[in-house]
């Protein structure tokens, strides 16, 4: 299991699910969702609290965005681009919270 039981239940709080026959296509939109932004910005310094947080919330907001677009494509109107507010939280998390190198402090 990728996802630990309470964090289970924030995440589909978060995405407003009560029912529980999704919870493995949610474990694997979660873990598709970690790979996807430790390979966008690389290693990630999760040390501080806010840091995390906002590493929190991206992984919500792409899983989010797989949920509710799981068609290949829509007719009538268009598929929905991923949010801006993910790619601000991504360069944040990138530019304001750099990896730490061995040896610093």
């Amino acid at each position: 299991m990728v996802l630990t039981v309470d964090e289970l239940a924030r995440l589909k709080k978060y995405l407003r699910i009560d029912e529980d026959e999704e919870d493995d296509l949610l474990e694997t939109f979660y873990r598709q969702a970690k790979a996807g932004i430790r390979s966008k910005i690389g290693q990630i310094n999760l040390s501080s609290e806010y840091a995390q947080e906002q590493y929190d919330q991206a992984l919500a907001l792409l899983v989010q965005h797989w949920n509710d677009n799981r068609e290949a494509f829509r007719i009538g109107n268009n598929s929905y681009e991923i949010p801006h507010s993910l790619d601000s939280i991504l360069r944040e998390l990138r530019y304001c919270y750099p990896p730490v190198e061995e040896g610093e402090v």
